[in-house]
């Protein structure tokens, strides 16, 4: 069962469904090449996750809400396909070096995911939520919005 099964798992035990929207433009089945974890400096209560998956760089907010049993909301951003930075992450992923740069590829794709990550924030919170309207750098999907109601059972995207 990979993690995004077992969150499904978790939120059912809470009494909340997970929509599967036929359109969804990402599969979260792809094992992370990186993933690294961060508390928010700016944002009270606010989690990020960050990831490479497929060698894509992928940003996990996670944020406090007041309302449904998981007390969160979960949206993933991603680099649009405009944006430049995508084609670098495939490149680094993709070229075999010397030796002294295999040992420092991880430490590399770390930074430069870190990098990223600084730039998909700052876009995401430029944009607005509520309308999920965005800069068009950066495409959001909602995860998991609390608190919804649809044929009397909580739901989640």
């Amino acid at each position: 069962m990979n993690i995004d099964e077992q969150f499904e798992h978790f939120l059912a035990g809470l009494g909340v469904e997970m929509e599967q929207p036929e359109d969804r433009q990402y599969s979260g089945d792809s094992i992370p090449e990186i993933s690294i974890f961060q508390a928010s400096r700016d944002h009270y209560g606010v989690f990020y996750r960050l990831d490479i998956i497929d060698q894509r760089p992928e940003l996990r907010i996670m944020l406090p809400v007041d309302k449904g049993d998981a007390k969160m909301d979960i949206y993933l951003v991603r680099l649009s396909e405009r944006t430049p930075l995508n084609e670098s992450f495939v490149r680094m992923s993709m070229y075999e070096g010397s030796g002294a740069y295999e040992q420092g590829r991880d430490a590399a794709l770390q930074h430069l995911l870190y990098a990223a990550a600084e730039m998909m924030k700052q876009l995401f919170w430029s944009g607005d939520v509520q309308s999920m309207a965005f800069p068009p750098e950066i495409e959001v999907y909602p995860i998991l919005v609390q608190a919804q109601r649809h044929n009397g059972k909580k739901w989640a995207h």
